[in-house]
């Protein structure tokens, strides 16, 4: 029997973001794309990640994603086999962050979304060609903003957490990431206790489109890992 993976994605993200590792990786793991797109807090995005898992699976979450991910840990950590954790953070926002979450909710609740998404997609993506196909994504899913943001302000320090991972974790963190550096993702590989970092290069935030061999090579390369 293959074993479940679970792919959790980023803001205003859908399946479609995980296409090429999906296209790769199916033929190894049963995929799983939960819909986070109408959860407006932490515990509703667990729940939704949690109803359409099976009792244990492999997990990985991008920006967003990665957080929901630790949540999932913190509240079932015995379910998951695997973690990965790509372009993402442990940490709080800062509170220039906080409020710039708090401006975007109030611009999306004016009407004003479609330059958010223009400004978001053009600091997610280095590699430009990916820009249309992200803007296209972010455009589809823009019902999502307003409640994902009010569910990440609402969020605990997932910090504390990361010394009680002791399943076999990946790390992807990409050089030209303009949302988390690099110390973001050291963090998270030397507070869990089997984790390994591997760093994408001439990709920013959405790595897995932007780089996607490099970055469905290193899922497979953890999946596979003492399989």
């Amino acid at each position: 029997m293959q074993s479940s993976l679970l792919l959790l994605p980023g803001l205003m993200c859908d399946a479609s973001v995980w296409r090429d590792q999906i296209n790769h990786l199916r033929q190894f793991v049963n995929i799983i794309v939960p819909d986070l797109s109408r959860a407006s807090t932490p515990q509703a995005m667990v729940a939704a990640v949690l109803h359409v898992a099976p009792d244990s699976f492999l997990l990985a979450g991008h920006s967003m994603g990665g957080w929901v991910a630790l949540e999932v840990m913190r509240h079932a950590p015995g379910r998951v086999q695997k973690l990965c954790l790509a372009n993402t953070s442990a940490q709080l926002d800062s509170p220039e962050k906080a409020q710039a979450r708090r401006d975007m909710i109030n611009e999306a609740e004016q009407g004003r979304t479609a330059p958010l998404i223009d400004q978001l997609a053009r600091r997610f993506v280095y590699q430009k060609a990916c820009l249309p196909a992200v803007k296209s994504i972010l455009f589809r899913n823009q019902h999502a903003l307003i409640p994902q943001e009010r569910a990440m302000l609402m969020r605990e320090d997932c910090v504390p957490l990361l010394q009680t991972i002791a399943c076999q974790s990946l790390v992807i963190h990409s050089v030209e990431d303009a949302i988390f550096g690099v110390s973001d993702s050291e963090q998270l590989v030397s507070h869990m206790l089997d984790a390994e970092l591997v760093i994408i290069k001439k990709a920013g935030h959405m790595s897995l489109m932007e780089q996607p061999e490099a970055f469905t090579n290193a899922l497979l390369a953890w999946l596979l890992k003492y399989r």
